[in-house]
């Protein structure tokens, strides 16, 4: 394979910027898709697939079409204008059968003509409406409603909430999943108590150290690449448990090592990588980053505070306390500090005028905090490593 064709190669199997959509390239998540398998085969159950940002919750749906080829899939995405009717219009608009019926005489054939469903023609329209219009269904379908957390209105998630348990009553031959940012099923879809007999709540974690290394080696093995172990750990420490970065790390550090003539990727292709990660890294995640540790001095307690704010969120759960910080801070700098001392910090960085890194959970007495946006981990390590 020549050089070109190599490059081309990696930028479709290295996807940072898209879903994965070819299950070829998909790697893990095997508890996730098992679990989609069981919603579909148990009659009147559906499912609400819900996780962080960027934790490749879109890809899993995009992979379910090669996985399920006997089902009538209709896939679509919300987006922050949808309401209850524009939402089942788009899922409507995407379902096409072919029905058969026969002209009147002994020997007339059969006619197939393609058909398409429509919602009634009326100004309010509830859960019942979409159960009539899936009765014209002849086959197991699929819904797949993505990123259903752009939806604020009220109304339509109630709406939803009632569609689900409309069609677990009455409907066994449709499954409903909704995919979600959100820590909770409550969050996303409100909380519902008729709902929890027929709807499966499935959660998509950060990708664990297996999965991500099988993932880089998978994807290094498509383009007759070999990778050193010591970049693999880098990788998968450095991308935290994100899709996107481990596609956006493997891309670079792949097309360098082919750039540079080598079938083996080593440590200077992945320092490389690294410069190229942190430029092609969202335009919100370089401001918000810049904004935290601006000022005149050369080093200033900001950058520290963000460091250890990382480290703290390692720990746990995804959200980290005062005393988590200051530990962390006191180890990287090699200080005393109580933690009264990096609350002005930890604050500020909640704030527009420091990029707004951090949100506030909780009371003041049991403060904690999070990361606004959870990639920020990953663009921080790359810039430490850059800057060492």
């Amino acid at each position: 394979m020549d050089k070109q064709k190599k490059i081309s190669l990696i930028y479709n199997i290295f996807s940072p910027t898209a879903p994965i959509d070819n299950f070829e390239f998909f790697v893990g998540r095997f508890g996730q898709l098992n679990n989609i398998r069981d919603t579909i085969e148990e009659r009147g159950q559906h499912a609400v697939m819900y996780g962080g940002r960027g934790v490749g919750k879109t890809s899993i749906a995009n992979v379910l079409p090669a996985l399920f080829e006997n089902l009538l899939i209709s896939k679509v995405t919300c987006n922050r204008t949808d309401d209850f009717r524009s939402i089942w219009n788009k899922v409507i608009g995407k379902i096409h059968f072919v029905s058969s019926s026969k002209k009147i005489g002994f020997s007339a054939e059969e006619e197939k003509r393609i058909r398409e469903l429509r919602l009634p023609n009326k100004k309010h329209i509830d859960a019942n409406d979409i159960l009539e219009v899936f009765y014209d269904v002849p086959n197991y379908s699929l819904v797949i409603i993505d990123e259903f957390d752009s939806i604020d209105d009220k109304l339509t998630k109630k709406m939803m909430a009632d569609t689900l348990k409309t069609f677990s009553d009455n409907n066994p031959y449709a499954t409903i999943l909704i995919i979600g940012v959100s820590e909770n099923v409550n969050n996303l879809i409100g909380h519902h108590p008729s709902l929890e007999r027929c709807v499966k709540q499935i959660h998509v974690p950060l990708m664990n150290i297996t999965d991500s290394a099988s993932l880089i080696a998978r994807g290094m093995k498509f383009v007759d690449l070999t990778i050193e172990d010591s970049v693999v750990d880098k990788i998968v420490e450095y991308a935290s448990g994100f899709p996107h970065y481990i596609h956006l790390l493997c891309k670079y550090t792949a097309i360098y090592a082919v750039e540079d003539d080598v079938d083996n990727v080593v440590n200077e292709h992945f320092d490389y990588a690294v410069a190229e990660s942190i430029k092609n890294s969202s335009h919100s995640l370089r401001e918000a980053y810049n904004k935290a540790v601006a000022s005149s001095k050369e080093k200033n307690k900001f950058e520290d505070v963000i460091f250890a704010s990382i480290l703290a969120d390692e720990q746990g759960d995804m959200k980290f306390s005062p005393e988590d910080v200051v530990k962390n801070y006191n180890e990287i700098t090699n200080q005393k500090l109580k933690k009264e001392s990096i609350y002005y910090n930890l604050g500020m960085l909640c704030k527009l005028e420091r990029g707004v890194i951090l949100k506030k959970i909780g009371s003041a007495k049991n403060r904690k905090y999070q990361f606004s946006n959870p990639l920020m981990k990953a663009f921080v390590k790359l810039k430490l490593h850059k800057n060492k």
